[in-house]
């Protein structure tokens, strides 16, 4: 599945308007913070937009493995970024760079349920 981030204001957004749409959230749900943000800078080349294919199959074609760590979050981080409220998350590594980053609840959305346990990545454009 394809999918396009958009960094506004200095803060990064999966663009998923369908999950508004739905009333499952807000704008503040959709932000991609806790290293998920300085992993699309680094994507993105430190642009403002990136659109990039998700999968879980690893016979994809991809750039890069995301490994599921740890469930968690940091709300303090949270409430001080502006996410909304999630009593729950998941922490990968990016095994190319040795990355950690913290998916929201947006992720069991964007899979239909759940968090993988590997998530592979391509990059298809930038802007």
């Amino acid at each position: 599945m394809n999918h396009t981030f958009y960094k506004e204001d200095g803060i990064w957004y999966i663009d998923l308007p369908e999950f508004l749409n739905a009333g499952l959230g807000t704008k503040a749900n959709l932000m991609m913070v806790a290293g998920a943000d300085t992993f699309l800078d680094r994507v993105s080349g430190n642009g403002h937009r990136v659109q990039v294919e998700i999968s879980t199959d690893s016979a994809a074609p991809f750039d890069y493995q995301l490994q599921k760590v740890r469930d968690g979050l940091d709300k303090e981080l949270l409430a001080d970024i502006g996410h909304a409220p999630v009593d729950y998350g998941a922490y990968y590594n990016v095994l190319q760079i040795n990355h950690e980053l913290w998916l929201c609840p947006v992720t069991e959305y964007v899979f239909g349920g759940g968090y993988p346990e590997e998530i592979y990545i391509k990059v298809l454009a930038v802007n």
